[in-house]
């Protein structure tokens, strides 16, 4: 379905306002312009795809004008949980396969080799990971860099492997480390499948996997240890969205 913003000026129907500035939001957030189609004359839909992901929003008409009513997610047709945020929902994109059949996979790294360049924060995560591992060797902990030069802690068994990405801030001329803003906890199988909605970003949770099974390994607080907060500014609330580059 073209988009009717495409069309010739006098094929073009009538956007109202509301429902142009709910997608330009959309473009705005996510970098790929929406479609916008009438269905009927008290409602508009605005339909976004990004690869496997297709979010629609439904505007109806009401006494006050034009009124988003509702948000859905579909991921290979479908539905599911719409995002907290924005960056939520890039994340998931990113992570996404291009072919819904292939294995899930984690970006490769360049491995960095003396830990003592590594900043502070990393090197503090790096030992805490060490000593949860309790001395396992069957089981490789490392830091590198993904190809958008963010800080990668690995954490790789035979069952599954653990990402913890952090990218790098800088504030009244300091430079500093925190986790990523997105895609900040991963894990995926050995066989490929993806555990990041599981784990839900925490830790140690993410630990509990790659050690499961192994006699007199601690299991931790399953709740502890989240490594990203809440974000807003998503499909759910668009209020005060910040995005880390």
């Amino acid at each position: 379905m073209p988009d009717a913003r495409q069309l010739p000026a006098e094929q073009q129907p009538f956007i109202p306002l509301q429902v142009q500035r709910e997608a330009d939001a959309i473009a705005r957030e996510t970098g790929i312009a929406p479609v916008i189609a009438y269905e009927g004359e008290a409602a508009i839909r605005i339909t976004h795809h990004n690869g496997r992901l297709r979010i629609e929003a439904l505007l109806r008409r009401s006494s006050r004008g034009w009124k988003r009513s509702a948000y859905q997610l579909f991921q290979d047709g479908e539905r599911r949980p719409v995002p907290h945020s924005w960056p939520e929902y890039r994340a998931l994109a990113e992570r996404l396969c291009t072919d819904a059949d292939a294995p899930a996979a984690l970006p490769s790294l360049n491995r960095i080799g003396d830990p003592e360049t590594l900043p502070m924060e990393i090197r503090k995560e790096l030992r805490r990971c060490e000593a949860h591992l309790n001395g396992r060797d069957d089981i490789d902990v490392c830091v590198g860099r993904d190809d958008r030069g963010r800080y990668v802690l690995a954490v790789t068994s035979p069952k599954a492997t653990l990402h913890v990405a952090f990218e790098t801030w800088y504030r009244s001329g300091r430079k500093g480390v925190t986790t990523a803003s997105t895609n900040s906890v991963r894990v995926v199988t050995t066989d490929g499948k993806d555990l990041t909605d599981e784990v839900e970003g925490k830790l140690n949770r993410a630990l509990a996997r790659i050690l499961a099974g192994h006699p007199g390994t601690p299991a931790g607080d399953a709740d502890a240890g989240r490594v990203q907060g809440a974000l807003g500014g998503g499909p759910q609330d668009r209020k005060g969205t910040v995005q880390r580059e």
